[in-house]
């Protein structure tokens, strides 16, 4: 693997516990935050671990895992916020754009997404629904487009 590569997903892992802390810590307390900050690092790590490992045995694998791995955070994070319809709505466009994505830049589109989520969850303390949604998908739309543009200076240098 990619020294780059394993920067990126321990950044992505980091980040996602970072944003679990910063979100639960005025509900839960600063223990209890920390706590659950480290579940969700942990968990992103064995996701990626995961994908790492179906990755190797076959790229498809990989592609479901991708799928699955971005419908459910995604119904999970608003389920409680628009109702199970439109979560089940937005998880089937993010699921179709995150596998469309992955693709072409299979590890950086979970990277993208785990950010945009993160960055939903962080700007949702402060904004409404709508403002943080519209954030949301531009950062996930700006992220995903570096990584595509990353990937082919990489693929154009080899």
């Amino acid at each position: 693997m990619d020294l780059n590569l394993m920067i990126f997903i321990g950044g992505a892992v980091v980040f996602g516990g970072g944003v679990a802390y910063l979100v639960l810590l005025r509900e839960r307390g600063a223990q209890r935050a920390a706590l659950a900050a480290v579940g969700v690092a942990a968990a992103l790590a064995a996701s990626f671990l995961l994908m790492l490992l179906l990755a190797r045995l076959a790229l498809p694998a990989a592609l479901v895992f991708v799928a699955l791995f971005s419908g459910a955070v995604t119904y999970s994070v608003f389920r409680r916020e628009l109702g199970a319809r439109w979560a089940a709505l937005l998880a089937t466009s993010a699921t179709i754009v995150i596998t469309a994505s992955a693709l072409f830049v299979v590890y950086l589109a979970v990277i993208a997404f785990i950010v945009a989520i993160g960055v939903y969850l962080l700007l949702r303390i402060r904004l409404r629904l709508a403002p943080a949604l519209v954030l949301m998908g531009g950062t996930l739309g700006g992220l995903l487009a570096a990584s595509a543009g990353a990937f082919w200076i990489s693929l154009t240098y080899m």
